[in-house]
């Protein structure tokens, strides 16, 4: 029996290799095309197909394929013919979906009858070389950025060798540019601000080889082409690979020379300052004792004249201290100033400036004081209002409340008003309100440990009255005929003595008169008339506010007009809580166990991270029932206004917001 059938050919024997062959030549992920000795297209594969946009089938040459590419593919099927090395080009061409790079090559081929014939092959490369063209800019970009640094940058090896620099770091030593850190230790023998030298091994680089983060250390360097004094700021880092194995480090140096010089002459400013307020404090020590010794000797001289006669007596010694004391505070304002002026901007320096200036103009301002008391001129009717005695002696109480527990030192204030309507009179309300708080202060001052506060409104015949009582421990008939002298006080250093003297100027402007009654161990009661302006039946009597508490949620961003608002409302008997800012006021309209957390709530409308409105549209949304106000120093908008119980224009007034804050729905 015959090992092979004769019936199979040597044809029939290669099909299947045929087939595989043809099946890899498909499955290859390139473009490959056959091209026979006139380079017409005898075979291709479905890549070179698609990549072309061919049937394969056609009797093309390859030029029409890439028409653009002529004679580089004319080298490259020449070399390929002679049998050259292969080398690649990059053929650009455009394709449906955009322009495309593809890379090519060719390999000689042996058809039949010995004819020769080129192979194509080709790679789309599109998008290798779109991300190659990307890490050139990016490369580009960071090298860009690496120079214009205006820090020093210096990139060293794990065996201390620097292998990069920026521009900055090549000006740093001129000619001599160093290429180690032992090169940079040298020029630049770094030492401690504190003048200690650094060895090499504890330079901040040599420590960033070793692993370790540097951060602003400060080192004295010599640089520059005249190797003068640097001060400079290190930070180092440790370059790592994928492994975490330490393969360089990297160093940013900062020239702080001038930082430091100007740190060092603000502490020697500030040094100076120290000194002259010093001497300042001194001398207005001494301008102290000089004008409590002349007070003193004048006072001792009129004793023996009556009253109204000291008092003239007195206000001419006073013309001749404001005469002294401004003449002593001149230098302390020139000091001040000069402070400031020679500053070069250290904060610190300002602000002892400007404590030296604010004691200056506090010693101005007692001056004027003085002044105003020595003269007693009438007010002008353009500069006076209608007054009403009741709602400023409200005001006050109000404003004062908070330093009752300091000034009774931890003892309880019990208050006791009673404020009549209609107590009408024409002047300044801001100086009659200056003159109940220096009576408040006094009354206060003279219950130590705890009493009862009396404020009166009254009218009787064609007079206004406002009264002060305390129940401290009152003054001797000495003490009540000079309480309205100028400098005269019972309050030793912590008294000006001003502050009667004031009230009794005051009361004198406006047309009136200040009383006193007094006796040791019965209080005092001190007493300001004023002529009444209006009957009291021709004034419609003051609204009285309920007194019920309510849980208050402010909203103010101004920390003075807060705690105003604050100290208040807490004087009324309410409970507030006050907050700066729109974020805070939402996170405090959270339910409780009892429901709504406040019974009303009062917001400014311009708050620093919102508007008022706003948290009034959640605050409405979330409680209904809430009683909500708002305050604005603009222009109130029609819609917005409409949609809240009570709105009120700043400057505030104090009755105005506890009447809305108070009265129940």
């Amino acid at each position: 029996m015959a090992l092979t059938d004769p019936a199979i050919t040597d044809t029939e024997r290669l099909l299947p290799q045929l087939a595989r062959y043809e099946a890899l030549f498909e499955a290859v992920p390139l473009a490959v095309a056959v091209f026979d000795e006139r380079l017409l297209l005898t075979r291709a594969n479905a890549r070179y197909r698609e990549l072309t946009s061919t049937t394969g089938n056609e009797p093309v040459q390859i030029y029409d394929a890439f028409p653009n590419a002529h004679a580089d593919l004319s080298e490259q099927i020449d070399a390929a013919i002679r049998g050259d090395k292969w080398n690649p080009i990059h053929v650009p061409f455009q394709q449906v979906g955009g322009q495309r790079v593809v890379e090519v090559g060719f390999l000689p081929i042996e058809q039949a009858m010995g004819a020769k014939g080129v192979v194509f092959i080709a790679g789309d490369v599109t998008e290798r070389e779109q991300l190659r063209e990307e890490l050139a800019r990016s490369v580009a970009q960071l090298e860009t950025i690496f120079d214009v640094i205006p820090d020093s940058v210096r990139v060293f090896d794990a065996e201390g060798i620097i292998t990069r620099m920026n521009s900055q770091a090549v000006l740093d030593h001129g000619v001599n540019t160093p290429a180690s850190l032992l090169d940079l230790w040298q020029q630049d023998r770094p030492r401690s601000l504190e003048g200690m030298t650094l060895f090499m091994h504890e330079h901040p680089t040599a420590r960033a080889i070793r692993g370790e983060l540097v951060r602003a250390q400060t080192l004295s360097v010599r640089r520059g082409t005249d190797g003068g004094k640097q001060v400079i700021e290190v930070n180092s880092n440790p370059i790592r690979d994928e492994r975490g194995r330490i393969r360089g480090a990297v160093t940013v140096e900062r020239n702080v020379t001038e930082r430091t010089r100007l740190a060092q002459e603000l502490e020697e400013q500030v040094r100076r300052s120290a000194a002259l307020y010093e001497r300042v404090s001194t001398e207005a020590e001494r301008l102290e004792r000089m004008v409590a010794a002349r007070t003193q000797e004048l006072m001792e001289l009129q004793e023996a004249r009556s009253r109204d006669r000291r008092l003239a007596a007195v206000g001419q010694l006073a013309a001749g201290v404001m005469h002294d004391v401004n003449n002593a505070l001149n230098p302390i304002m020139a000091a001040a100033y000069l402070l400031e002026l020679n500053a070069e901007d250290p904060s610190a320096v300002r602000d002892y400036a400007a404590r030296i200036a604010k004691a200056a103009e506090t010693g101005a301002a007692t001056a004027a004081r003085v002044g105003r008391f020595i003269r007693q001129d009438p007010l002008k009717g353009s500069d006076e209002d209608l007054v009403n005695l009741s709602v400023v002696a409200e005001e006050v109480v109000a404003m004062t409340r908070s330093l009752w527990a300091e000034r009774a030192q931890g003892g309880r204030i019990e208050l006791i008003r009673d404020f009549a309507p209609g107590v009408i009179v024409s002047g300044i309300a801001g100086e009659i309100r200056e003159a109940l708080l220096n009576l408040i202060q006094n009354a206060l001052d003279a219950m130590g440990g705890g009493g009862t506060l009396g404020l009166i409104t009254r009218i009787a015949g064609n007079e206004a009255y406002v009264e002060v009582g305390d129940t401290g421990d009152g003054m001797s008939a000495e003490i009540r005929d000079r309480a309205f002298e100028p400098f005269f006080t019972t309050k030793g250093a912590g008294g000006s003595g001003l502050g009667l003297s004031e009230v009794y100027g005051i009361a004198k402007r406006h047309r009136g008169r200040a009383e006193i009654e007094s006796e040791v161990g019965g209080g005092t009661t001190v007493r300001l008339v004023f002529p009444l302006m209006l009957p009291a039946t021709n004034l419609p009597a003051p609204v009285e506010r309920p007194r019920s508490a309510k849980r208050v949620l402010l909203v103010e961003d101004n920390d003075d007009g807060r705690e105003f608002m604050r100290a208040l409302l807490e004087s009324d008997g309410h409970t507030v809580k006050a907050v700066s800012s729109m974020h805070e006021g939402l996170a405090r309209l959270t339910p409780t166990e009892q429901g709504s957390p406040y019974d009303v709530m009062v917001t400014d409308i311009g708050l620093p991270d919102g508007s008022g409105w706003d948290l009034v549209t959640a605050a409405q949304a979330r409680w209904p029932e809430m009683k909500i106000g708002v305050i604005t120093g603009w222009e109130l908008r029609a819609g917005p206004a409409n949609t809240v119980d009570f709105n009120l224009r700043k400057p505030v007034r104090a009755q105005e917001l506890l009447s809305h804050v108070g009265e129940n729905d």
